[in-house]
């Protein structure tokens, strides 16, 4: 007993002591971390997948091409290979060897060769091949056209007011509208590249533009420059302005003042000057008809003196030259030959009846009154129409009433 009680002892004095149970934290914010999630195995992602393959990829490439030298089995580095990598830098020569010597060059445009930074000759629409490793630089040779305006949409701001403000000489001032035609001349291509680059457009053709048209208009009067001296102004403007563009190498095509937008004030002098010019004319028309009214009254007033001179004096037939014509004419004879007065009773008469037979033949005459004596025709017919032979057309005959004794 007392042997099983000493080996119970040494037994229980072999059996290992329990381990204290270790500590958890507290879950923070109610979640609890198992610690068997770390055994679960997921599959590899799509993008880890493609990474490793495109970076094995390129790895094997620089290896092939000589860039990277291989790795044996055991880890240690292998030979590179010399051959492939001078072969790749070779073709990689040649490509850029001949892809930036070989251009082609769009109608309408020249292109503007440079080499290592050195701008050539200007070349022309086509195929063209240069010294490698050149840069061309296309610039168009067509017309184009720099509006500055006030309407929206119209000048080269877009919306917003680009027309040139302008003084007169008198103070006045106003807004014009105005275009430039214009293009580069394909000689000198190579001088815009390199004095002014390829935003010529607003480098020189908008300042100058402006400079030349308010340098014009302070020469003249505000309203003599909007109208009398417009024509004036603007090609003194252009040639301005040629002079100016020329010598860098673009050709002006036309230059267009469209419009002079004036004060309200102003535009009522305008309109006030032009009034008066329209009066004046007015008056040397009316002068100018009144004067050929007064001639037409004298010739007529010669015409009937010289007939009465005729009739009284008698006359005798000239050749006289009028308006560069021969023509046949009877001129009376001196005073001095007349034997009588010439408003004679005859004549007078004669007159009486012609005067009569105008009222008769009128279409506008029915009853005439006529002053009666014995020396006249108590009865007179008065045709209707065209009918002149003494009885109307329905045969009526009018009687004169007898006014007289």
């Amino acid at each position: 007993m007392a042997e099983g009680n000493g080996g119970d002892e040494s037994g229980a004095a072999a059996a290992p002591k329990p381990q204290p149970r270790p500590q958890t934290r507290a879950p923070i914010g109610g979640m609890v971390s198992d610690p068997r999630d770390r055994e679960v195995k997921t599959g590899p992602s799509l993008t880890g997948f493609l990474r490793d393959r495109l970076s094995t990829g390129i790895q094997g490439a620089l290896v092939f091409i000589g860039v990277r030298r291989p790795r044996n089995p055991d880890g240690t580095l292998g030979p590179r290979s010399w051959k492939r990598l001078f072969a790749f830098l070779a073709t990689v020569f040649a490509i850029a060897f001949v892809w930036t010597s070989i251009h082609i060059v769009q109608p309408g445009t020249v292109a503007v060769p440079v080499t290592l930074g050195h701008a050539g000759d200007p070349i022309g629409p086509g195929f063209h091949i240069t010294l490698p490793f050149t840069t061309t630089y296309a610039i168009p040779v067509r017309v184009q056209n720099y509006t500055m305006s006030f309407i929206k949409g119209e000048g080269a701001a877009g919306n917003a007011d680009d027309s040139v403000a302008v003084l007169g000489s008198d103070g006045g001032a106003a807004n014009v509208n105005a275009t430039v035609l214009y293009r580069v001349d394909p000689r000198q291509a190579t001088t815009v590249y390199k004095n002014i680059g390829k935003s010529y457009a607003t480098t020189i053709v908008r300042p100058t533009a402006r400079f030349c048209i308010r340098t014009q208009f302070t020469l003249y009067p505000l309203i003599a420059a909007a109208t009398t001296d417009f024509r004036k102004i603007q090609s003194d403007a252009a040639q301005c302005f040629k002079d100016a563009v020329q010598p860098q190498g673009l050709i002006v095509q036309d230059f267009q003042l469209r419009e002079v937008a004036l004060s309200s004030q102003l535009q009522s002098a305008v309109n006030s000057k032009v009034a008066s010019q329209q009066n004046a004319e007015q008056q040397k028309f009316e002068l100018a008809t009144a004067q050929q009214g007064a001639d037409i009254t004298r010739i007529q007033a010669l015409a009937t003196a010289d007939s009465q001179q005729i009739l009284a004096c008698g006359g005798k037939a000239e050749t006289v030259r009028k308006n560069g014509v021969d023509v046949q004419t009877v001129v009376p004879n001196a005073l001095t030959a007349c034997s009588q007065s010439q408003l004679t009773p005859a004549y007078l008469q004669y007159t009486y009846i012609q005067a009569l037979k105008q009222l008769v033949t009128s279409n506008n005459a029915t009853t005439i009154i006529l002053p009666f004596d014995k020396n006249l025709t108590p009865l007179i017919n008065i045709p209707n129409g065209s009918s002149t032979n003494g009885a109307s057309s329905n045969g009526s005959t009018t009687t004169p009433t007898k006014t007289g004794p």
